[in-house]
């Protein structure tokens, strides 16, 4: 049965002011309103529900009978999809409703309407928030009951309304400086990272250059010197017999392996002749040979054809991520199993690298260096990167994980032309 007519008087009026007054949240001050004005305004489910900056989506927070609408419950919806749509554009000042079951307008396709229906909700009575004219939300009463309100209800939820709306935008533009704020000193800590960890790059780099020269003096400048004297001392001979050349062709050969290996390793031509999977694989066979104790590793290469596209600078972030995580396992876990595994979906390329090693708690220091070295290449190509242990306990597990952007977009194009 519908109720009689209600207003709000001036007592009334300064009982929500002092009930909200205070409240720093949203659901703090629909807490506070429901209690003041159950009595003029008898509801089973009170909400707000708050617009985006752009007008574009929509949180709810409600008290009494909670529903999927509920910010706590569900992320912030379209406007498009919300019952009372015609009240955020502006197109209708207010919605009474005595049976929103039944009520053709809480029924249209896409409608975002079923939890007003799981919770019962049947009378119900929506007024928009504004400040300066503009629609920033809205306010609305519920029941379980059918014909609870009547038109003159409108104009008490409105006052209501009135007395919240410039409350409720101060509570979300702090909300928003807030998060701007948070955003900002994210930012700050990543660029931060970033510098750290490329001033670390710089000196990795530095380091690995002066590990190919004393490579170049200590192996390849002596082997050449040998050979130079060897050389000098058979300048003068009338004839020569092939003994005498033999050592001389070996150690030519020896100068020339320990050549590539250098060059190799500052640039391997495996990754740019053959790939990213086939540069790994000789890693790993290259680290297996040379390991103090006996190591066997796997590859499972499931992304081939699509390696090819990515750009050259990310294919050798990749290999060296892998690459450090090799060496962390071989140099410092203790492993005897390596495995490596390449998938490409439709959204990510990810590559998992895992050893049955010592594990993460027993890092050294260096190894903890190499740890950051990886993290740093990762933000730089802007991947995600988890390093946990395996999920029996023992050993270590490393996840790339690199957005799909760059393989959506050269498939798109090829598509294209």
């Amino acid at each position: 049965m519908r109720s009689i007519s209600r207003s709000l008087n001036t007592s009334q009026i300064l009982s929500i002011l002092q009930a909200i007054a205070g409240q720093l949240d949203f659901r703090g001050v629909i807490n506070a309103v429901s209690a003041e004005i159950r009595p003029l305004l008898p509801h089973d489910h009170l909400d707000v529900a708050m617009m985006s900056p752009d007008g574009t989506l929509v949180s709810a927070y409600e008290t009494g009978l909670h529903t999927e609408w509920d910010a706590d419950t569900t992320a912030a919806k379209p406007v498009a999809v919300s019952p009372i749509r015609d009240l955020f554009t502006g197109k209708v000042d207010h919605i009474l409703t005595d049976d929103a079951q039944t009520d053709i307008r809480f029924h249209f396709e896409g409608a975002f309407s079923n939890p007003i229906f799981a919770a019962n909700l049947r009378s119900r009575l929506h007024v928009p928030l504004k400040v300066e004219s503009r629609v920033i939300g809205a306010l609305s009463f519920s029941t379980q009951q059918i014909a609870t309100y009547s038109i003159s209800d409108v104009n008490a939820a409105r006052i209501v309304a009135d007395i919240l709306s410039s409350y409720l935008f101060a509570l979300q533009q702090s909300e928003l400086a807030k998060k701007s704020e948070f955003q900002q000193v994210q930012a700050e800590a990543r660029a931060e990272g970033l510098r750290i960890g490329a001033l670390h790059l710089t000196e990795e780099l530095e380091n690995t250059r002066q590990a190919i020269g004393m490579d170049l003096h200590d192996q390849t400048l002596a082997d050449l010197s040998r050979i130079s004297r060897t050389l000098k001392r058979l300048i003068g001979r009338p004839s020569l017999r092939g003994s005498e050349l033999q050592p001389v062709h070996e150690d030519v050969e020896n100068c020339l392996r320990e050549l590539r290996v250098i060059i190799d390793n500052a640039k391997p031509s495996v990754l740019q002749f053959f790939g990213l999977g086939q540069a790994i694989e000789a890693f790993l066979e290259r680290c297996a040979r040379s390991a103090a104790s006996p190591l066997t590793y796997h590859l499972y290469d499931e992304a081939a054809p699509h390696l090819d596209d990515l750009p050259t600078s990310i294919t050798i972030a990749l290999y060296r991520i892998v690459q450090e995580a090799i060496n962390n396992t071989v140099r410092h876990a203790n492993a005897s199993k390596i495995e490596v595994r390449i998938t490409q979906q439709d959204e990510y390329l990810q590559i998992i690298v895992e050893d049955d090693g010592s594990g993460l708690s027993k890092l050294p220091g260096r190894r903890t260096g190499g740890l950051n070295n990886i993290s740093t290449r990762a933000s730089l190509i802007q991947a995600k990167l988890v390093t946990a242990a395996r999920e029996n306990g023992s050993g270590t597990r490393l996840e790339i994980t690199l957005p799909n952007t760059d393989l959506t977009q050269r498939a798109r194009s090829s598509i294209s032309s």
